[in-house]
Order: structure tokens, then sequence, then C-alpha cells
């Protein structure tokens, strides 16, 4: 089965619409997918039903941003859409989000750097640094998006502004009381870092399910890694493209993503359950 669990739409910082995004996994012989949009469940409405209809099991997804030392991204997965915690948080991160890009955007005004607002996409939840550094690329104030970063919006920027995020403990308890499975994101880093079993142990007393094994950036070797900690300590290992559309030059479906019977029973693929949790858990 053709497999893509970590996808980007249009609603976060992708450029691709959750319809189209069906469309091209159809297309690509995809056929178990998931969109996680950073704090953004909106793409399901739009792409649970067309999915199934087109042949495709569709899995409720999300990605949180969250920070504690460092930057870490929690995947959910299978969560009740419809929790009201769950709902009332990401409703809070849009604010924040919002916020804070109008915040950035008065500090470059006042660096002389005069953005049009109104090409910001509204569509977009997770409207952020992204969307602005390429509003300033088309706008001919930066040559491309990288050095927008380095020179304004990084973290050493002259136009930054720090994110009000949620712990990762936070995040992973948020999931897991919406009926979900919160899963780290791309690992990598921190296994290459030696963090990755620390992460682990202290994100499983708050309700950790899983690990993401399979990603653009994991060569074999660390695939097989992070499956050996996956059957360690008992989670699920995921993966998936992150796919962006335009934004990222990595394609839809294009990583080789093997689920075990652990992780597909938790996903609920395998016996009578279906896929998704609606029942509100709260």
């Amino acid at each position: 089965m053709n497999i893509d669990l970590h996808i980007h739409s249009i609603l976060s910082d992708g450029t691709d619409t959750p319809k189209e995004i069906v469309d091209k996994a159809k297309t690509l012989g995809i056929r178990l997918m998931s969109i996680t949009d950073h704090d953004c469940i909106g793409a399901a409405k739009e792409a649970s039903d067309y999915a199934a209809q087109n042949g495709i099991k569709y899995i409720n997804g999300v990605e949180l941003s969250t920070f504690g030392v460092n930057e870490i991204h929690i995947l959910g997965y299978c969560f009740d859409s419809q929790n009201a915690q769950l709902l009332e948080k990401l409703d809070y991160f849009e604010k924040k989000r919002k916020e804070r890009a109008g915040l950035i955007l008065d500090r470059l005004y006042q660096l002389g750097i005069k953005l049009d607002r109104d090409k910001l996409p509204v569509s977009s939840a997770s409207v952020g640094r992204l969307h602005i550094a390429k509003l300033m690329v088309e706008q001919g104030y930066s040559a491309s998006i990288p050095e927008a970063f380095d020179k304004y919006l990084g973290a050493n920027g002259k136009a930054y502004y720090p994110s009000k995020r949620i712990t990762p403990m936070q995040g992973v308890q948020l999931i897991s009381q919406a009926g979900g499975l919160p899963v780290i994101a791309h690992p990598l880093r921190f296994l290459q870092q030696g963090k990755i079993k620390p992460l682990i142990e202290g994100l499983k007393p708050f309700g950790l399910q899983g690990i993401e094994a399979y990603y653009p950036v994991h060569d074999e070797a660390t695939s097989k890694q992070i499956l050996r900690l996956a059957k360690q300590y008992g989670l699920i290992a995921t993966g998936g493209t992150d796919y962006h559309g335009a934004n990222r030059n990595v394609e839809l479906g294009s990583v080789d993503v093997k689920l075990d019977g652990f992780t597909r029973s938790k996903l609920e693929l395998e016996g009578q359950k279906p896929p998704q949790r609606h029942r509100n858990r709260t």
C-alpha cells in the first residue's frame, strides 16, 4: 500500500488545496493518507469524504508546533475532530500566529520593508514567517527565502518576534486527551544529537504513542534505528513526505512507508473499527 501520513495543504504552509492533494494522491496510487497541517485540522472537512470517494483511506491528522528547550513538532492522528479542548487550543494558535505575523510586519515596516499585508494567504490558519518571506521575495525586498530568514525573520533576524507556543508535553497531552495518537515528527536531529531517548522518555508519561520512522532525509539505516527505538519503547512507527507542494522539493508519496502490524492496529486499519474517531471524548 502506498502511504503518506505527513502532508501540508494551503490551510497551513503548503500550496495545494486538500482536494488537489487527494487528486494527486489518487494519480500516484496512494491508498492511505493524512493531511497534517500545522496547528490546523480544517483539511479533513474537505479531504476525508473526497478521499473515500476516490478509494483512499483518510486519517485525521495535525502537526503541532511546540517548543521546550528546542522546537519539537508533534504529529497527531486519529483524534476526535470535535474535541472541545483541541478546537479551543487550535483557535488560540491561529489567533496568536496572526498576531505574531502582524508584529513582524510592523518591524519590517520600521526597517523600510513595506509589504502588502493583503497578499498574505487568508486561507491559512497558520500564517507565518514562510509566507512573509515569500512576500519579501515577490516584492523585491529579498533575493531568496533563506536570505529573508537570515537577515530578518530568523531567531537572530532584525524583525524576529518570538512565538508563543505550548510545550511538547502539552502538545502530546492535547492530542492524547482528544483520543488521538501523538507522534514525534522528523526525529533525525534529536537522533544525531543523542537526545532522542531522553525525549521519548520525557514524553511517554504524557501520552506519547509514536515516532516518525520514514521521512525524506532518513536513509535506510536511520529508519531501521528509529524502528528499533519504536519497538523498544512500544511506539508506533509512522512516515510520510512532509509534502508542501511548490514550497518544498519533495513529491507526494515519494517516501516508502511500511507500517508494521502494531502501527496498523493502533491506526485502526485492522479489525472492525473505522480509521477515524468522531465521538466527542471530552
